[in-house]
């Protein structure tokens, strides 16, 4: 006949089950915190650094149209200035 267990006996066996089971659940919930952690470490960090590039694009391409516009201008008043320049001298071939 197999042995019977005792009511305590029972009893441990049924608190080693519940203690491995709450040993089970927070390492579970600790490997998870951890991972949950540095997932949102490496996203913070991967938007930062996404971010620098961008505004660094966004700086150069600023600086491009600006160098540009300072160019057109620049030309458009010499040619203003030609152009005004030329009227002087008719005017002053006609006085």
């Amino acid at each position: 006949m197999p042995e019977q267990k005792t009511a305590q006996q029972q009893t441990r066996e049924q608190f080693k089950v519940v203690e491995n089971t709450a040993q089970n659940t927070l390492r579970v919930w600790n490997d998870l915190f951890f991972a949950t952690t540095e997932w949102t470490f490496d996203l913070a960090e991967r938007s930062l650094r996404y971010n620098q590039e961008l505004r660094g694009q966004t700086e150069r391409t600023f600086n491009e149209a600006l160098a540009s516009y300072r160019g057109l201008y620049q030309d458009e008043l010499k040619i203003w200035q030609g152009y005004v320049q030329g009227l002087n001298d008719v005017a002053s071939r006609l006085l």
